[in-house]
């Protein structure tokens, strides 16, 4: 059985590379699995990958993004408006 906290190459979408589960991104942004899937739930702001299971998969940039509102909201912005602020940066898909 694989180790949950390692990086895995688990069909990333083109370009991606690498990318971790819940476990490993909350561990390296140093908030509880539970805040990335309720940020994920309630505010859309979580991996743009899953897996056919329906796994969450986080590559750098989703774990960037998240970083940014875990800092925005430590500086004191609410979750809701820490949230609007990282998907306003998110560049649109082509």
């Amino acid at each position: 059985m694989a180790d949950p906290h390692e990086a895995a190459e688990a069909e990333p979408t083109p370009g991606e590379g690498l990318t971790w589960g819940v476990s490993a991104a909350a561990d390296q942004l140093g908030v509880a699995t539970s805040t990335l899937r309720t940020w994920d739930r309630r505010y859309d702001v979580g991996p743009a990958f899953r897996t056919t299971g329906g796994h969450r998969r986080y590559s750098a940039a989703d774990i960037d993004r998240v970083r940014r509102m875990a800092d925005l909201i430590d500086a004191g912005a609410t979750p809701e408006s820490a949230a609007r602020v990282v998907l306003d940066a998110v560049p649109p898909v082509e």
